[in-house]
């Protein structure tokens, strides 16, 4: 009756136990009948996998941002990086690492504070070689962890230490030399003045930038400049929302301490605290002193830069894996505010004088662009800029309408580089924000390409007996599971399930399985997909919602003319009646590509998209 040796009872009990990647690799086959018999258990048993993975994130961090050492109990350091040595010198001699040491030899497992070698506060934890194995460790590290009876492992990790990461934070938010100096400057200086000295300018100048600098970025205080330096400075990473459990876990604030903590880090002042809460500004100044003095600091930008950096690493240390960010990605990363106030991210890979392309990424991979593919494009004399949608990578979720949010974010994107036309070319689940942008912009769209564009309706599914095919199609024919599986395809993106998913998806197409099988090709969609989904999946959740309800693409857009590339390999039935009425539509073809044509037909795409 099954194609798999496998019957739905037993996909149902991998699923309720948690193992809903593997099981879903596995038995792909079996998803549409075990959802059409029934969609209750099927429900039900996602729901048990979801509390089965309640904190089984996966985060990217920056390399420079950590320091690793090892100690026994006997307080002797078996291994110390450069960094944690030049914080804390020999980790045996501080009496706040012993304590975690210990601590994490009686409970598996410890985090807290430390003061480093000059008295400042410092996020750590402690654990044993078993539980530290999702750390980013190097091998001889763990080796040295595994190596003798009763070992530690030591991580700390302040990302707001490294110079290098302070300044291209900065740079991602768009601001100049001067002001990003003068920013990295005000992660620890105690003043403007202070600030000032330290990179060479004058009170007046310093002061006139930090104005500059909040006028930039739609803040009032500066403690809302380190907050948004601190969430980039983290890396790739799910940052808790609510810092009130954090603060009481991790400094042992009161509830009441937490609460005021919480809202000092969103940026609001005492006076604005006590009345939000309706009580005394004494008490909420008497609240903050106790609280700076539980996290050894002085002012509200340090509690929001200790906090952010401790709750980064509450995440990666009890999540199922931290990875390091890749170093070597090509291209800018810009981040800018939009006009409704979220935050919204794009790749741009230059160069300024050549002719500018929005190349959307696809369902969740293709934030960035491999490097052989850009180099074609520059020497067509093109600059690829692509732009994270909603919901995805560094980009905030959306607030109203979905495709609305993503066309106005792309051009509050061209309005920040100062561009009034584009091309765009867009990729399955992309061709959504594509065509609603030429619709409210048609003005800025000159022409536009479409890969291989995914439209509504279980009619249109592409390589339906396939497991993206298979999983597509549960979305159309069970919407109201979208939210719940794609949660759990967030909590599930380790190396080694991500690794087997894409070489399971690969196998249909020989072209993608010759592209994965170079080991960096492979760890550069591992990372892209990890990085699409850290932070949150709902932009993923809502246009695969969407596009399963029916979404009906707008009828009138912009743009002299549209050529729909189809990919013979993986058929969309029907699209010539889905996108026949574009304006100066035309359809071509991409022999033996598949999901990863940027991959495995750099050129003749870029030859396609710049023709």
């Amino acid at each position: 009756m099954f194609d798999s040796v496998e019957q739905p009872s037993s996909l149902l009990d991998r699923f309720a136990a948690g193992d809903v990647s593997m099981a879903t690799i596995d038995s792909w086959q079996l998803l549409h009948t075990t959802a059409d018999r029934d969609p209750e258990a099927l429900a039900e048993a996602l729901q048990m996998a979801a509390a089965i993975n309640a904190s089984a994130f996966t985060s990217l961090a920056p390399r420079a941002g950590f320091g690793l050492a090892v100690v026994g109990l006997d307080h002797r350091c078996h291994y110390a990086d450069s960094r944690f040595r030049a914080w804390f010198g020999n980790p045996g001699d501080s009496p706040a690492l012993r304590r975690l040491t210990h601590q994490a030899a009686r409970q598996g497992q410890a985090s807290g504070l430390v003061d480093d070698l000059d008295g400042s506060a410092m996020a750590a934890c402690a654990a044993g070689p078993q539980a530290a194995g999702a750390w980013p460790l190097p091998p001889e590290v763990l080796e040295i962890a595994a190596a003798g009876s009763r070992r530690i492992v030591l991580i700390c990790f302040a990302p707001s230490r490294d110079k290098s990461l302070a300044l291209e934070a900065a740079g991602m938010l768009g601001l100049t030399p001067l002001e990003s100096r003068l920013a990295e400057a005000m992660l620890d200086a105690p003043t403007v003045q202070v600030a000032a000295e330290r990179i060479g300018v004058g009170y007046e100048t310093a002061r006139e930038a930090l104005g500059k600098i909040k006028k930039r970025l739609g803040v009032k205080r500066t403690s809302d400049i380190v907050r948004r330096l601190m969430t980039l400075m983290c890396g790739d990473i799910f940052l808790e929302p609510d810092l009130k459990p954090l603060m009481a876990k991790v400094l042992g604030a009161t509830p009441a301490e937490a609460r005021v903590g919480a809202l000092t880090a969103e940026g609001l002042s005492a006076p604005q605290i006590a009345a939000e809460l309706g009580v005394r500004e004494a008490t909420i100044r008497g609240q903050l002193k106790a609280l700076y003095a539980k996290a050894g600091v002085g002012r509200a930008r340090d509690l929001v830069r200790i906090v952010t950096e401790a709750g980064a690493l509450v995440t990666m240390t009890h999540g199922a894996e931290t990875a390091l960010q890749p170093e070597s990605l090509s291209g800018r990363l810009r981040v800018i505010q939009t006009r409704d106030g979220r935050q919204a991210a794009y790749w741009d890979y230059g160069p300024r004088g050549s002719r500018p392309i929005l190349i959307l990424h696809g369902s969740i991979t293709g934030r960035t662009l491999p490097p052989a593919f850009v180099a074609m494009m520059h020497a067509k004399g093109w600059r690829p800029i692509v732009p994270q949608r909603p919901g995805f990578g560094l980009s905030d979720t959306h607030q109203g309408d979905y495709f609305t949010t993503c066309a106005d974010d792309m051009a509050d994107m061209l309005d920040a580089l100062r561009l009034s036309q584009v091309r765009i070319a867009a990729r399955d689940d992309g061709a959504g924000a594509a065509l609603t942008f030429a619709e409210r912009y048609p003005g800025r769209v000159s022409d536009a390409i479409l890969l291989r564009p995914n439209a509504s309706g279980t009619r249109q599914v592409r390589s339906a007996n396939t497991v993206t095919g298979a999983v597509k199609r549960l979305f159309y024919t069970q919407p109201d599971l979208i939210t719940l599986i794609a949660e759990l395809m967030r909590r599930q993106n380790s190396t080694h399930l991500l690794r087997e998913t894409i070489l399971r998806s690969a196998q249909p197409i020989a072209a993608d399985q010759r592209a994965i099988s170079e080991p960096t090709v492979m760890t550069s969609l591992i990372r892209d997909c990890q990085a699409m989904s850290a932070r949150t999946i709902r932009g993923f959740a809502t246009e695969q919602s969407l596009f399963a309800r029916g979404w009906t693409p707008p009828r009138q857009v912009g743009g002299a003319s549209w050529r729909i590339i189809e990919f013979p390999e993986m058929p969309m039935p029907g699209i010539e009646a889905v996108f026949g009425y574009l304006p100066g539509i035309s359809f071509g073809e991409l022999p033996e590509a598949g999901l990863f044509p940027y991959y495995s037909h750099p050129e003749q795409v870029a030859g396609l998209l710049t023709l």
